[in-house]
């Protein structure tokens, strides 16, 4: 990819999966990313994957290896005031400062914006968290899974009226979170550009939610009743729905222009039966009777496999599209062309492949230019380069400010 960020510092005090997510992104686009790391935990998600979420995972790490490629890793005990003045001399040469603490995290640490501004005027100030920076919920801390999927409305809209709560994926409402803030400090930098000044960037997981479920929330707003829930939605139109071929892989169709589609789909099929049977052979009928023409539907696909109703729907103007699992996703030809998965060599596990960001510039994908570091494995450089002498980074190894 174009490093169209390349000569930006940014100073990462974050941890787990949301802000992390924004540098990432902002490491992919060429940024030079610095992270601070509690000298001896680390960030937390340094621990989660081998602590027993991923039975199997057997050291290594996959989220780490996602989330903090292209970036440094300096252990830093901001706790001390050592560990606060290394701080305070990287974000006097640094363009962004991203962070997820708290506001009573960050007034103890004496990071707040008001506090670092003065170093540095241009500095962009970019925060991320729960629920937002105002209100009584402003200084409570969030996941994605508490403060976008269920306060957000993201789970009562995705699961079945009477079945059991449905559960988000890994991260689903952080790496969503994560593209919006780096959004944000994309506009930041332009604000600068024109200003001269930086300025403070601010992104929730509930602001998320709210966004994303724009229709849902705006339609509540406007007509006083709420659109169905995913599970409730019926069968309006055959044409969007989801079907399973002979050997059990998934076919969803989604064409919301369902009379314009119809003869393309019938003929795409093969089922040109269809036109003339006398319960479908008007667009009023089908309309009458969709689900008359979903088990019609139905029963045709199943007779042939995915591939075979893959051939003929891309030979036709049909949307469509097969119904994958991530174990899939790395081999759709669509995924390799566009390179959305980037592989790399790993100093350890060998050829390692992660997703790649989804923004691209001059027609490049993103790529992983170094992989994850190991906790304080770029301390002593980055200590040198700020101007630290070798017996001053000894003094504060020894006194446990750094790792």
């Amino acid at each position: 990819m174009l490093p169209i960020l390349q000569g930006l510092r940014l100073i990462e005090v974050a941890d787990w999966g949301f802000v992390p997510s924004a540098a990432t992104v902002l490491g992919d686009w060429g940024a030079e990313i610095i992270k601070i790391e509690h000298p001896v935990r680390g960030d937390p998600m340094r621990g989660l994957v081998t602590s027993g979420l991923v039975p199997g995972a057997r050291g290594v790490n996959f989220f780490v290896e996602h989330l903090s490629r292209n970036k440094r890793s300096v252990g830093v005990d901001l706790n001390t005031a050592e560990g606060r003045e290394i701080l305070y001399r990287m974000v006097r040469t640094a363009d962004i400062f991203l962070t997820n603490f708290l506001p009573d995290a960050r007034q103890r640490l004496a990071i707040t914006y008001e506090e670092l501004r003065p170093l540095n005027p241009r500095l962009i100030y970019a925060k991320g968290h729960g629920q937002g920076q105002k209100g009584p919920d402003a200084g409570r801390g969030g996941y994605d899974g508490c403060s976008f999927w269920a306060r957000g409305g993201v789970a009562d809209r995705l699961t079945t009226p009477g079945q059991p709560l449905v559960q988000q994926r890994p991260a689903f409402g952080d790496f969503t979170g994560g593209m919006f803030l780096a959004g944000g400090i994309a506009g930041a930098l332009y604000h600068r550009e024109r200003s001269g000044e930086g300025i403070e960037v601010d992104v929730s997981l509930l602001g998320n939610a709210v966004w994303i479920m724009a229709p849902d929330v705006v339609a509540a707003m406007t007509y006083g009743f709420e659109l169905p829930p995913s599970g409730a939605m019926g069968t309006a139109n055959p044409l969007v729905n989801t079907y399973f071929a002979a050997d059990g892989k998934g076919v969803v169709l989604m064409m919301l222009q369902a009379e314009r589609f119809w003869p393309l789909t019938v003929q795409a099929l093969g089922c040109e039966s269809l036109l003339a049977d006398p319960r479908f052979d008007s667009a009023d009928k089908r309309q009458r009777e969709p689900a008359a023409l979903v088990e019609a539907l139905k029963a045709l696909i199943a007779t042939k496999p995915r591939a075979e109703w893959a051939a003929r729907l891309n030979a036709s103007e049909c949307i469509w599209a097969p119904l994958q699992s991530p174990a899939e996703i790395p081999d759709d030809p669509q995924v390799i062309a566009n390179g959305y998965v980037q592989q790399f060599e790993h100093p350890t596990h060998g050829a390692f492949r992660v997703s790649a960001s989804p923004v691209q510039f001059g027609n490049q994908a993103a790529e992983v230019r170094r992989p994850a570091a190991e906790l304080g494995a770029d301390t002593e450089e980055t200590l040198l380069e700020l101007g630290y002498t070798w017996d001053e980074i000894a003094a504060l190894k020894d006194r446990g400010a750094i790792c």
